[in-house]
């Protein structure tokens, strides 16, 4: 009898678990409850783990609850859904997504809307998924596709720009949808469908799915990093929006859509911007916690911790800039040129998380500026494709005819001079990867590109500010020309560290000078500056 308890006990238990499973399954299948409640002008709708606000002006609102909840009983049948918030207005005439789907009531008709209801419902990001989900849910059928063909001549990627028009073939567009369709197909009979929906597919977990539908998966083992972490919203006035996860660098892209026409392989380099962002951001704090070690160990909780950015490539921004922008205290990085994306991702790595964290932020605009273009010279890779740009045109300006026409005399032995003074200093202009290894290669060039910009102005009759600090006041340092600092912080950091220079990025500098930080005072850094530039650089003087 003793040994038939635990027996017992087990069967108990299993019935137990059993009944459990049923009564799930049986939750899953029961209508979706909603209380209504009216507020200030809306009326909302909602549970636990769902809000429908609808504002009372909309026509045919209870209709229009009611084809909501039609849409939200499909998706929690097919799993229950987490965490989902609408807002149906008038004033939305474009849809908004992001945490809460925010939309006018043309919106909630579109295919759209249904994609965004099951990424929103269970937190998905990254198209892939959303629309496999939405083919299984809906039951759409998919168009076929000759996987071995198309992806013999075509790289497989599995990021959501490839779903949207502004960038894609039909051919591609069709490719993909129905590959994502397929594939998730794959992954729910392999009983994967938890990891599905949080997010959490590997490439091991389609690999088999890839080999036998003929698919070489080389292309998307090299941006693995972006699976499972984006997602992309169109049709938002002109406007293409690409989303990410904020734990895992987030930012949001938005891309007028307006001059882009259908072109293939768009997408591929949409993943590529996307990557050396996110190389360029790593290397730098990579560099930081190398050459700054008691720096990042102390604020590294900060640096880790940057909040979600948003980059908004313009294309014609007047009274800014070339390269791009950001407005101290914003996460809304302008950008013209997307080179210029590290150097101004550092105005925001050094102001926003500290703020954040309580940390006063009050470093004046020089050493602002100076940090940004230090730590994006010697870490990025953005900083090496401007280099080879400005190489190859110094090396072919004689041969432009237009350029020589147009800048003759000092103006143009000013741009001969820059290549002079590469070569002379062993900068290999026709070799960018020798200079690319070489940190003090990169110091070096960043010298001379901006002190020969500074020479060239004042050639071209330009005002530059050469540099005042009444009663030695560190908040004076930005009456120095903006690009002649460059040089000058350049020079502060190679003589007296990285770490010293970063500090001051959290430094009090309510009456502190340059003498009680470094021990002399403003002018003499100066000469000192000027000395050290002449004892490092070959022919600096004819540039001076």
């Amino acid at each position: 009898m003793k040994n038939k308890k635990p027996l017992l006990l087990l069967i108990f238990i299993i019935f137990l678990a059993g009944c459990s499973e049923k009564n799930k399954e049986k939750t899953r299948e029961e209508p979706i409850q909603l209380a209504e409640v009216s507020s200030g002008g809306s009326t909302i709708y909602q549970n636990d783990n769902i809000k429908i606000k609808i504002a009372d002006n909309i026509d045919g609102k209870e209709s229009i609850y009611a084809s909501i909840l039609n849409e939200l009983q499909k998706i929690d049948e097919f799993s229950p859904i987490e965490n989902l918030e609408i807002e149906i207005s008038k004033k939305y005439m474009v849809p908004k997504v992001d945490k809460i789907i925010r939309c006018d009531t043309k919106f909630i008709e579109t295919e759209e809307f249904k994609k965004e209801l099951i990424k929103k419902s269970y937190g998905i990001y990254d198209n892939w998924i959303s629309e496999g989900l939405y083919a299984k849910i809906y039951n759409i059928e998919k168009k076929e596709v000759d996987f071995v063909t198309y992806y013999s001549n075509n790289d497989f990627s599995l990021f959501g720009a490839r779903f949207f028009e502004p960038f894609s073939s039909k051919e591609e567009i069709e490719s993909v949808k129905a590959a994502s369709i397929d594939l998730v197909k794959y992954i729910l009979k392999n009983n994967k469908k938890v990891e599905l929906l949080k997010s959490k597919i590997e490439l091991s977990d389609i690999e088999d799915w890839a080999k036998e539908k003929g698919i070489d998966l080389g292309y998307q083992r090299e941006i693995d990093s972006l699976m499972n972490r984006m997602e992309a919203i169109n049709n938002m006035a002109n406007k293409f929006i690409i989303n990410t996860k904020e734990e895992i660098n987030g930012f949001k892209i938005d891309i007028s859509t307006i001059e882009i026409n259908e072109q293939y392989n768009t997408a591929e380099k949409i993943e590529q911007i996307i990557l050396r962002f996110d190389r360029d951001i790593l290397a730098i704090k990579k560099g930081i916690e190398k050459d700054a070690p008691k720096f990042y160990s102390e604020y590294k909780e900060v640096l880790n911790n940057v909040p979600k950015v948003e980059y908004i490539f313009d294309t014609n921004v007047d009274g800014f800039a070339d390269g791009g922008y950001i407005m101290t205290g914003s996460e809304k990085i302008h950008l013209r040129d997307i080179n210029a994306h590290s150097h101004e991702y550092c105005h925001l790595l050094f102001h926003k998380p500290f703020m954040e964290k309580g940390i006063v932020i009050a470093k004046p605009n020089w050493i602002d500026e100076g940090i940004a273009n230090y730590l994006d010279v010697v870490y990025s890779e953005a900083t090496i494709i401007v280099m080879e740009d400005i190489f190859n045109y110094l090396i072919n300006f004689r041969t432009y005819e237009a350029e020589s026409e147009r800048l003759v005399g000092d103006e143009a032995k000013m741009i001969d001079k820059q290549l002079e003074l590469l070569i002379e200093n062993d900068i290999d202009v026709t070799d960018i990867e020798e200079v690319a290894k070489d940190k003090n290669k990169r110091i070096l060039e960043n010298h001379l590109k901006f002190l020969s910009n500074v020479k060239y102005r004042k050639i071209m009759g330009i005002k530059v500010n050469e540099g005042d600090a009444p009663m030695d006041l560190m908040t004076e340092g930005d009456s120095m020309d903006y690009h002649k600092n460059f040089s000058f912080f350049n020079y502060l950091v190679e003589e007296y560290g990285l770490e010293k220079m970063l500090y001051l990025n959290v430094a009090d500098f309510n009456g502190l000078t340059y003498k009680e930080v470094f021990g002399k005072t403003f002018e003499e850094l100066e000469v000192d500056w000027m000395k050290y530039l002449k004892e490092n650089i070959k022919g600096i003087e004819s540039i001076l």
